[in-house]
């Protein structure tokens, strides 16, 4: 019988992770890590899932644990590891690309019905005692939607949108087919598509090629009264052009989730801007998210084991 595949996890989630194995057991072996663990602890690892792991304890295993050949992240967002030195010792890297994108798309939906039924200023309404019987509400039905990423979460956004009969347009650096659109693009197509959006939602990973997709000149090019929403990462975008894009109206608003600087500073100038959506990076948010990384992490692991392709393998030379 060959030896057990080796796999350091967090400590607080051992437990969940043993309790899936199943007949994986006796071909796995759990190396427990926590903020105490010494190099020995982890020299042996041939796997890791970096969820709950803090730096100091990722570079161990990186630095002390030869045999390491594979790497979990629970967030499909990886911009934060250290993916040339992942690189280098030929580590694989996978992530939780569709781990949150059903909670994400149900924010996003959630957002764009609040801004056309203008929930806030309903609220505002109610705080001040005011009766806003002429306030005019809008309709998603027939708006164009425009979808900068076309990966997991961009594919459950245009499954929800469809049924409001809005107008689905996609971009991704494929091109390929995304069910409910009415069109997509690739490479720099979206950009003659800005003029004629009235939501531009975007979900793009941050990379060299993705940072500040949106900038002042792109913002010349939207819409008069688009909404911008992000919940991909903050510096996709250049967050002060948008907020001058506010500002100014020429934007309708902007509903972020992503930010530059998390937590936002208080003086933050987004805080007291009324066509802002300000939300705390928590579009992803959901009860279901332990179970789905957990489930995830196993069905990856069991490939691991039996030597087969992995599931949301990270291409480190594009950081997604």
């Amino acid at each position: 019988m060959s030896s057990p595949v080796r796999v350091a996890v967090a400590g607080q989630h051992v437990d969940g992770v043993r309790r899936r194995l199943g007949d994986l057991g006796d071909a796995v072996h759990l190396l427990p890590l926590t903020a105490g663990s010494a190099a020995s602890d982890v020299r042996a690892a041939d796997a890791a899932l970096a969820w709950d792991i803090g730096d100091a304890e990722l570079h161990m295993l990186l630095d002390h644990a030869p045999g390491l050949r594979w790497l979990h992240s629970p967030s499909a967002g990886v911009d934060k590891l250290p993916l040339a030195e992942l690189r280098r010792h030929n580590i694989a890297l996978t992530n939780a690309a569709g781990v949150f994108a059903v909670p994400i798309s149900e924010w996003v939906m959630g957002t764009l019905l609040a801004i056309a039924k203008k929930t806030r200023a309903l609220y505002d309404a109610q705080r001040d005692d005011r009766w806003h019987g002429d306030l005019a509400l809008e309709e998603l039905t027939g708006k164009t939607l425009l979808l900068l990423g076309s990966g997991g979460i961009g594919r459950e956004i245009a499954r929800r949108a469809a049924p409001f009969g809005m107008r689905i347009w996609a971009s991704g650096r494929t091109g390929r087919a995304v069910e409910g659109t009415e069109r997509v693009v690739s490479g720099d197509g979206w950009r003659t598509l800005l003029p004629d959006a009235d939501f531009v939602v975007m979900s793009l990973p941050l990379t060299d090629s993705t940072r500040g997709t949106i900038g002042s000149q792109e913002l010349r090019s939207f819409k008069q009264g688009a909404w911008l929403v992000n919940v991909g990462r903050g510096a996709t975008t250049e967050e002060q052009a948008v907020l001058e894009a506010v500002r100014e109206g020429r934007l309708g608003g902007a509903a972020i989730d992503a930010w530059t600087e998390e937590p936002l500073p208080p003086d933050h100038p987004a805080w007291t801007m009324a066509n802002v959506i300000v939300s705390p990076h928590v579009s992803g948010s959901s009860p279901l998210n332990n179970e789905r990384t957990l489930t995830l992490f196993v069905d990856n692991l069991r490939r691991f084991v039996n030597g087969e392709d992995l599931r949301n393998r990270v291409d480190l030379a594009l950081g997604y």
